[in-house]
């Protein structure tokens, strides 16, 4: 599980010149106390598509889990809880 801890819009032009638009996703973690302490972050990009696919808009505090696909691009997210944010 990971919890959103920001959320922005972002438009790109692809490889093949093409406006690419969607949202990056900002997420923290709590690193393994074998390992160390604290969070760790990282960013996740979801397309316009993708997020129109996901039945929920993701917001700051909700806690998420990240699925990937065999290349280890982002697939899809699930909500994990059941906060309600207006």
């Amino acid at each position: 599980m990971s919890k959103v801890i920001g959320v922005s819009t972002t438009s790109f032009k692809g490889s093949d010149g093409s406006v690419v638009s969607g949202t990056t996703i900002f997420v923290s973690d709590p690193i393994d106390p074998k390992r160390g302490q604290g969070e760790s972050s990282e960013r996740i990009f979801l397309s316009a598509a993708k997020l129109a696919a996901l039945g929920f808009t993701p917001a700051v505090g909700q806690e998420i889990t990240i699925f990937y696909n065999r290349y280890g691009k982002v697939a899809t997210i699930k909500l994990d809880d059941d906060i309600i944010i207006e």
